[in-house]
């Protein structure tokens, strides 16, 4: 993993350097790793390490530094483990940068679903743009707007072409949510203002998600524009203005991630400068119809 990381940090110095060192790569592994490893003549030419996450086999950064043949054969071997554990649906994270595995990944019928991108803080996230948007930090008082602006997204989401569809619960448990992202301090919730209405929310919060970011890094977690004011340079605003707070903490880099099928999320964070280092590829098994 050291070895794939060095080779993939090579090309995007905003990741963590100290991955690629074998040490720090253990402590950030499970204390009881699942998995399996592939070898030839002695030495590791793959791994997969995984976890169950909501109803799902998830792998976690997949990637070989030999074949990659290599993980089409532990895919069938954790496949059929999976699957004989009742978890149809399974998923696995490979860097942006190993065109063959992701395209072997896709003759294993797998499908691309969201990207990780980062994005340098060197220059303090740039110029702030020009226009009439505000922005503000929220506080409880602006609670009620927080709520609203977030629920566009999770509707977002539901509508074509995305279909990442939500429960009942999912919406009535939104306000605690969002309650807790604005009491935390650890948190940063950001609202845009046009001729005095709320047309934007960004929520982002410090600190890496994963090891293999830089640990000076910041996230940006959630970010909505109503579509009334969309091509108003609400989004491109309230990313500039948390890029200059993240910077302001001494952040170095910003991390931010998208659901392909998002078309203008896709459109929107290349455009702010975020460049993709790895991509999340899932595959649901369907079951066997009992005629035919």
């Amino acid at each position: 993993m050291a070895r794939r990381h060095a080779r993939v940090q090579g090309a995007h110095p905003t990741l963590n350097p100290a991955f690629n060192d074998p040490g720090v790569v253990v402590t950030a592994l499970p204390r009881h790793p699942r998995g399996w490893v592939a070898e030839h003549e002695g030495r590791v030419t793959a791994s997969l390490l995984w976890s169950e996450r909501d109803g799902r086999a998830a792998a976690g950064l997949l990637g070989t530094v030999g074949d990659p043949e290599d993980l089409a054969h532990i895919y069938a071997v954790a496949g059929g483990e999976w699957l004989a554990m009742g978890l149809a649906t399974h998923t696995v994270v490979v860097p942006s940068l190993d065109r063959a595995v992701s395209d072997r990944l896709v003759d294993l019928s797998f499908g691309r679903e969201e990207a990780y991108a980062v994005r340098s803080l060197g220059d303090r996230g740039g110029p702030p743009p020009e226009g009439a948007v505000e922005v503000e930090r929220a506080g409880l008082d602006r609670l009620d707007a927080v709520v609203r602006l977030g629920d566009l997204v999770a509707r977002h989401h539901e509508q074509s072409p995305v279909f990442d569809r939500h429960s009942n619960e999912f919406y009535t448990g939104l306000p605690e949510a969002y309650r807790r992202a604005v009491e935390a301090e650890d948190a940063r919730v950001l609202l845009a203002l046009r001729d005095g209405q709320d047309v934007g929310l960004l929520l982002w919060r410090p600190g890496a998600p994963l090891p293999l970011y830089d640990a000076r890094s910041a996230e940006m977690i959630l970010l909505a524009v109503h579509p009334q004011a969309r091509g108003a340079q609400v989004g491109r605003t309230l990313v500039a203005t948390a890029m200059r707070d993240m910077a302001s903490f001494g952040h170095a880099a910003a991390i931010a991630d998208w659901r392909t099928t998002n078309l203008e999320a896709s459109r929107f964070w290349p455009a702010q400068g975020f460049l993709t280092v790895a991509h999340r590829y899932v595959r649901s098994v369907p079951a066997r119809p009992e005629h035919g």
